[in-house]
């Protein structure tokens, strides 16, 4: 198949799951409005908080396997890095920006990391225990996240020296600290 018509398929089909929302389908099916309590976010932080933990813990592992969906199958069938990053910046626009049938996603963390997770695998691994360890220590998924990334994007680039996939990761992350200033700028820090 030509790669140009593979890139088109696989960026409509990364872009129609990224407007699935697991969090507000979650929280629907618990008979909660997850838009109108906590941080209003439909991501794993806040239904862990607002609907229950096993069900917060449910969408950030179902979140992150989105992210492997979308850049794991190009990267096992030997085609280049840049048709998963193209698959998973059209999800990123699906899930943040343009959804047909309702308000954006979450800030697209866990999914985000899930695509790290293939982009720049040892670094990911490297980055997990200490992560976990802030989360622990700060109980603060953001800078659990922040901390993931950064860990991820250097390890990554120093071991498998892959300029797109650091370069795609490196993107992610900005990505989801535009999203997470933009929603969250007229929340009281306070609360």
């Amino acid at each position: 198949m030509n790669i140009i018509i593979l890139s088109a398929i696989w960026a409509f089909a990364s872009y129609f799951i990224g407007t699935i929302s697991i969090g507000d389908l979650i929280s629907k099916l618990k008979n909660v409005d997850i838009r109108s309590v906590g941080t209003g976010n439909p991501g794993a932080s806040n239904i862990y908080a607002e609907v229950g933990p096993i069900y917060g813990i449910a969408v950030f592992f179902i979140d992150i396997a989105k992210g492997l969906i979308i850049t794991l199958p190009v990267i096992l069938l030997g085609y280049p890095t840049w048709i998963a990053t193209i698959g998973i910046i059209f999800f990123l626009i699906g899930h943040m920006i343009i959804r047909p049938w309702g308000k954006p996603g979450g800030i697209g963390m866990a999914t985000t990391m899930g695509a790290g997770i293939v982009l720049l695998p040892v670094g990911a691994l490297i980055a997990v225990l200490p992560s976990f360890l802030i989360l622990i220590i700060t109980r603060r998924p953001a800078y659990t996240g922040v901390f993931a990334f950064v860990s991820t994007i250097i390890a990554g680039w120093l071991i498998h020296l892959d300029l797109i996939a650091t370069t795609t990761v490196i993107i992610l992350a900005g990505a989801v600290l535009v999203k997470f200033q933009f929603q969250y700028r007229e929340l009281d820090p306070h609360q």
